[in-house]
């Protein structure tokens, strides 16, 4: 009778062991919209190749995922496509020190729907609605901003303007026709077929943009993992592929 209670009880405690190993991590990973798709596919990757890993993505304007950060949120990494907005968390001692730096490049460039006339950034005076994320909380908007600004063009056309919540909302302005033209990252410009180029905004226009990535204070070993895992020579390529710079040394 105890032999056979004692082989009961070891097999609960195996049982419990492995129950307790084959239970997935969870973390959750804060991404500028911007970054939607070749994030989709990272993780999807990541969790083929690491199934004991569940990741949730979550999606906004940088701005506003740095205020949930601040706020508390439960969130693991995070990539953000404006330094400020980073600074800003890491201002606050929520990012750990030895994981975080500059991940990636983009670039601004001016789009329009198929419809509209011809125009250019020198010429923006005679477009009716031109959509830019909201420059407080969207870095696209803010670049943006600061690009009319040296074009001498914001006090213009300012009153004007259709704001988005973030750079994939001012696309959908314009894939809509709902803007007759937008300033949004050359990644999301190559995301859509339903909007036309007009050109690459002159990069002297504007602050260089950067997206750092930085791992939260109190995150699991996993999303450490997680986080060497972005800057791999196979995430580099997927992140290539969408149009981003992974090369951002110069600006280091």
């Amino acid at each position: 009778m105890k032999r056979l209670l004692l082989f009961s009880m070891i097999a609960f405690l195996i049982s419990g062991c492995q129950s307790k190993q084959s239970e997935p991590t969870s973390i959750t990973v804060a991404a500028a919209a911007s970054l939607s798709d070749a994030m989709k596919e990272l993780n999807h990757m990541y969790e083929k190749e690491h199934p004991e890993t569940d990741i949730t993505l979550n999606l906004a304007s940088s701005g506003v995922l740095a205020n949930q950060i601040k706020q508390g949120a439960p969130i693991d990494v995070f990539l953000s496509a404006s330094e400020s907005h980073f600074q800003a968390v890491n201002d606050k001692g929520l990012i750990e020190p030895d994981y975080q730096k500059p991940l990636l490049k983009n670039s601004l460039v001016l789009i329009k729907t198929p419809k509209a006339n011809s125009l250019s950034f020198s010429k923006l005076d005679n477009v009716r609605r031109l959509a830019i994320g909201t420059p407080e909380t969207v870095p696209a908007g803010a670049y943006a901003k600061e690009a009319l600004q040296f074009m001498n063009l914001w006090d213009k056309l300012e009153e004007d303007l259709i704001f988005g919540k973030d750079v994939r909302q001012v696309l959908t302005y314009v894939e809509t026709g709902n803007a007759e033209a937008g300033i949004v990252y050359e990644t999301d410009y190559r995301s859509s077929n339903n909007v036309k180029l007009v050109e690459k905004i002159p990069e002297e226009a504007y602050s260089p943009i950067i997206y750092p990535a930085g791992v939260i204070k109190g995150a699991s070993q996993e999303a450490t993992a997680y986080y060497t895992f972005l800057q791999s020579n196979e995430a580099k390529e997927i992140f290539e592929a969408y149009g981003f710079q992974s090369d951002v040394s110069v600006d280091e």
